[in-house]
């Protein structure tokens, strides 16, 4: 899907997000994580291992250098918080087993929050910026995620303009549309020389887990894909218009 697209559904009974259009390096920053990861893919260049478990991990200070390294932007990427780099060495090894299986199979037996590292957050994605499922421990945190992740798309994409945020109340009602699967499509902004109004499509797309086949889907204009609303920049202002 074109990386000028924002689809984003949740599954909130199974804390469960799907993403598209957003990179980790905007996910994390949107997270604002200040724990060290526990990362799986690829050999990664820039991350440390640890001798009881053979798990790769990056310390919380490493993690924005990590995020925008090329190693991330090319190859598939499991991530997921840990208490600390030290708790690696305490792990049993049925422990260390749960871990394994979560970090392989992209899902928990049953949770994906295990209590021996007491994560608060699992990320998989096979592209970077094309797909990404994130299991949520505390799913008030939605909120300020898709706020932040929103927010960064329309500065991406509105390059050389200073809009104001999007208010509260258009947050809540884009976020009440999540469980549909909400696709905001800023690859068809509509600009007006004369009233110097922005208008961006918003869709509801339902949910998608192959990023391609949604893309597809939307290009041959199929009739599950349903127009919602436009965001509406004008006079300086944002409104969420049906």
């Amino acid at each position: 899907m074109s990386s000028s697209m924002l689809y984003l559904y949740e599954d909130a009974e199974n804390h469960r997000l799907t993403l598209s259009g957003v990179s980790f390096s905007h996910f994390i920053t949107a997270l604002d994580l200040k724990r060290p990861l526990l990362v799986s893919g690829v050999d990664f260049k820039s991350v440390k291992q640890s001798f009881r478990t053979g798990l790769s991990y990056v310390e919380a200070h490493e993690i924005n250098q990590f995020s925008q390294s090329t190693d991330v932007m090319r190859h598939p990427l499991n991530a997921i918080d840990i208490r600390s780099s030290h708790s690696l060495d305490t792990l049993t090894d049925a422990e260390i087993a749960e871990l394994l299986f979560l970090m392989h199979m992209k899902r928990g037996m049953p949770s994906p929050f295990a209590p021996s590292i007491e994560n608060e957050f699992a990320y998989f994605s096979e592209s970077d910026g094309l797909q990404a499922t994130v299991y949520l421990k505390d799913w008030s945190q939605i909120e300020q995620i898709i706020s932040v992740l929103i927010q960064q798309k329309i500065r991406h994409e509105l390059r050389g303009l200073s809009p104001l945020p999007l208010t509260a109340e258009i947050l809540i009602r884009v976020r009440q549309l999540l469980s549909e699967g909400v696709l905001i499509d800023f690859a068809n902004i509509k600009r007006s020389v004369f009233t110097r109004q922005i208008h961006i499509p918003l869709y509801i797309a339902g949910r998608y887990e192959d990023m391609n086949v949604l893309r597809e889907d939307f290009e041959s204009e199929k009739e599950s894909i349903i127009p919602r609303g436009e965001l509406i920049h004008r006079k300086k202002h944002w409104y969420f218009e049906v």
